[in-house]
């Protein structure tokens, strides 16, 4: 998984797709070079939504050929990849800025929860502009959906289906 979210002056990455192990990852093989055909050369931010390789195997390259502002993710304290990024954080629900009139807002995780899966740990953004949103769900299960449903996560237009459509999530009432 990795999805590039462009507002008119600023570009976030959220993920940075898989490793292909000893051969090469995404990151060297598709993102870096699909950015720089699009004309980015610098990530404001690089969103790594949980310490799973189908989701930070290609980060290494994206840090290593870009310059990248802020890091935000919910990778474990001694992750090598957080001594990479000049400003590590950790994802927690109430975070929020806005770029070019494009607010970005962390719905998942909440500060001080511990997962008890490793996908539950995924970073969830909701990216709300012009009364439309977008919803990025990395890989959350059926239960976070139910948690966030009962928080009172806000309607998006569009949505990246939670652990890539699998069964463990995109609970029908989710996707309601």
């Amino acid at each position: 998984l990795a999805v590039l979210v462009r507002t008119a002056g600023h570009a976030l990455l959220y993920d940075a797709g898989p490793a292909y192990g000893l051969e090469g990852d995404s990151g060297e093989r598709l993102v870096v070079p699909a950015l720089r055909a699009l004309g980015v050369a610098r990530l404001d931010a690089l969103v790594l939504t949980h310490n799973d390789s189908d989701h930070t195997g290609g980060a290494q390259s994206v840090l290593d050929n870009l310059e990248v502002g802020a890091l935000r993710t919910s990778l474990p304290e001694r992750h090598p990849l957080l001594s990479m990024a000049l400003a590590p954080a950790l994802c927690r629900r109430g975070q929020s800025w806005e770029w070019d009139g494009v607010r970005f807002e962390v719905l998942h995780p909440a500060p001080g929860a511990h997962a008890r899966r490793r996908n539950d740990e995924s970073c969830v953004l909701l990216i709300a502009a012009g009364g439309a949103a977008m919803l990025l769900a990395g890989d959350i299960e059926r239960g976070v959906e139910a948690e966030l449903l009962r928080a009172g996560a806000p309607r998006a237009e569009a949505l990246l289906v939670p652990h890539h459509g699998s069964r463990s999530s995109s609970s029908e009432a989710f996707l309601d």
